[in-house]
């Protein structure tokens, strides 16, 4: 894409401008995410060091390409350990936009993440109405920015529609967060609370049906589960200083059932008008939802043999060419797996098994935290649940797609990792104990 051409110049000096400003104490702070990205990076440049021959040749795997160089002359050549250095070195580079972003946004105190929570809302609002544009235009005309992409869909600013679909889905609990941020109640419409509470109900009569009109599975499922999730999390969260008991359970599960049967409403109309494409694809059969299902066992089996090291970070679509059954050969090529914890097996191997099951632990482990504060610490820090909802979010997205492979998409789960992070329930309890809102959630 000739937007990299920009994007990643500008992430280097960007990161190269964060790792100059960072301190010891932010490092100290978030030392899993500063851990988990250095991992990553150190994975990418070892896949991508020479090996010995003798070295290369015994690595699991390589038997297609060891004939080659025996036939060629070449079995004396130094080689990485991936089977797709080109591939493996854009792997390395699509690293630097989401570790530009963290440095930044590790610096950020609680106000300044409250406005960039604020401006990515923005953003959010900004891809919705593009795609609500796109779609009243011409199904192939200029408001679609890339050659390659999911014309006559809401697409928005994204190439792919199931990207766009995911990341509106996963704005819905932050939407939640931000108006629990806001202060006064959510009746008083004079409050910053009450005004937030309008803005989020408008976002998502928007937001729903796009999702619904973009016909993405990943994002049907995972709108089920962003709804159920923010509503627990309307349930669970505090009912401020109600007069009865009566009063305060209504506090707590009124805007809940409101909400809940104003969605079901708006769904049913969007099914009425006969524009819900999600509900189509995902009742109904393709080849393409089929071919996606074959690849599993393919990829599968194609990780088996590459153990333990994999077969290089990014390599996949070289990699699934020389094993790929004759029952699935077809005019167009696979790029992806559509399965990214498969993929990462595949490609990373073990080493990159092990890193995402310590980012799995750790989410766990935040996860249990917020848990066990329950009503107080979703009081002290709305953003961080928001935050563990949404990476759940995208994490059940990237089963069954990849959109973490996309910059944006990277760069915005980590953001979602440091709001989730313990440090930001420890500055939010802080701030709530200087002054914690007696008015209601």
């Amino acid at each position: 894409m000739t937007g990299l051409l920009v994007l990643r110049p500008v992430s280097i000096l960007v990161l190269g401008y964060g790792l100059l400003t960072l301190s010891g104490e932010h490092v100290r702070r978030y030392w899993p995410l500063v851990l988990i990205a250095g991992a990553a990076v150190i994975l990418a440049v070892a896949h991508l060091l020479p090996l010995p021959p003798a070295l290369w040749q015994a690595l699991p795997g390589r038997e297609t390409v060891v004939a080659i160089d025996h036939a060629l002359g070449w079995s004396e050549l130094w080689r990485p350990l991936t089977l797709d250095p080109q591939a493996s070195r854009n792997a390395l580079m699509a690293l630097v936009t989401p570790c530009a972003v963290m440095v930044l946004a590790i610096q950020l105190d609680e106000r300044q993440r409250e406005l960039l929570l604020t401006s990515l809302l923005a953003l959010g609002a900004l891809t919705a109405l593009w795609g609500i544009l796109q779609l009243m235009g011409n199904p192939r005309g200029p408001l679609y920015l890339y050659s390659k992409t999911s014309y006559s869909f809401p697409v928005g600013l994204f190439a792919n529609r199931n990207h766009q679909a995911v990341f509106l889905v996963s704005l819905i609990p932050l939407l939640y967060a931000w108006v629990r941020l806001g202060h006064g109640s959510w009746t008083d419409i004079r409050s910053s609370r009450g005004r937030r509470g309008s803005v989020a109900i408008g976002g998502m009569l928007v937001l729903i049906p796009l999702v619904l009109i973009a016909g993405s599975r990943a994002g049907l499922l995972t709108l089920v589960l962003a709804l159920c999730g923010t509503a627990a999390l309307l349930v669970l969260a505090p009912a401020g200083r109600a007069r009865t008991s009566r009063t305060r359970r209504l506090a707590r599960w009124g805007p809940a059932m409101v909400g809940a049967a104003a969605i079901a409403g708006l769904v049913l109309v969007t099914i009425g008008v006969g524009r819900d494409r999600a509900f189509e694809r995902l009742l109904g059969a393709d080849s393409l939802g089929g071919l996606r299902a074959d690849l599993l066992p393919a990829t599968w089996d194609i990780a088996l043999r590459q153990l333990p090291w994999g077969s290089g970070i990014g390599s996949f679509d070289d990699v699934y060419r020389m094993y790929e059954p004759d029952g699935l050969l077809m005019p167009s090529y696979v790029n992806h797996a559509h399965n990214d914890v498969i993929e990462l097996f595949m490609t990373g191997g073990v080493p990159a098994l092990l890193i995402l099951a310590f980012a799995m632990a750790l989410y766990v482990h935040r996860f249990w935290t917020l848990v066990r504060k329950r009503a107080a610490g979703l009081r002290a820090a709305p953003l961080c649940g928001a935050a563990l909802l949404a990476l759940a979010i995208l994490f059940v997205a990237s089963l069954i797609d990849y959109p973490l492979r996309a910059p944006a998409m990277a760069s915005f789960a980590v953001l979602l990792s440091i709001w989730a992070s313990k440090s930001t329930v420890e500055d939010a309890g802080t701030d709530a104990r200087r002054s914690i809102d007696s008015s209601g959630p």
